[in-house]
């Protein structure tokens, strides 16, 4: 495996420390401690602590949609669509988890532009599960009162995860998502456990 550069290490170290500490008390020489490098050689890497939050909402909005991109394009009917984009959201915090509980954090405080930018990158991805809802209306798969308030139900279910999951819990990451896709596609179809099942739906 290569190694990180030394700026990978930096960002990984913020990100842990800001998921676990909060972005306000994390300081300079916190992520310098936790990269192993020298506080002052730190702003040769970077410029500011919002600079390091920011791209590592990037990073994470990247991986978020890459993992849900193919599945909201493929041709597979909407409930199948979901549970797929249900495993592929649990996954992307399985392997990222103090990433995407970074990229999760809407109270952080940060300039105008910042909090704008960090909004309109979680908005673009809340965007692939409207969809998904709206394609699964239209054919008469999902049956909502409101469309808006399914979609803040299932992403407000899912990103908890981040909060909550360990490794070496009781429940795999695999497990989690498939209880979670059994549970929201019940909510979304107004279907039985049994009924779901019936219908041969896989789990993956």
């Amino acid at each position: 495996m290569p190694r990180k550069s030394r700026r990978a290490l930096i960002v990984q170290a913020a990100a842990e420390l800001f998921a676990t500490k909060g972005f306000q008390k994390t300081t300079v020489r916190d992520i310098a401690e936790q990269a192993g490098v020298l506080s002052g050689s730190l702003y040769a890497h970077i410029e500011t602590k919002e600079d390091l939050f920011l791209e590592i909402v990037r990073l994470a909005a990247h991986n978020f949609e890459q993992a849900v991109l193919p599945v909201i394009t493929g041709t597979e009917a909407p409930d199948v669509k979901l549970r797929a984009m249900v495993k592929a959201h649990i996954r992307v915090i399985e392997e990222s988890r103090a990433w995407a509980q970074v990229y999760l954090d809407d109270s952080v405080e940060l300039s105008h532009e910042a909090r704008a930018e960090a909004r309109r990158l979680r908005r673009q991805y809340e965007d692939y599960w409207a969809r998904l809802i709206r394609q699964g209306s239209q054919q008469g798969v999902f049956h909502v009162e409101d469309e808006t308030l399914a979609r803040f139900f299932v992403l407000s279910a899912l990103n908890g995860v981040a909060r909550w999951y360990r490794p070496e819990g009781r429940l795999s990451a695999q497990a989690v998502a498939d209880i979670y896709g059994d549970m929201i596609l019940r909510l979304l179809t107004g279907q039985s456990w049994h009924e779901i099942h019936a219908t041969g739906i896989d789990r993956g």
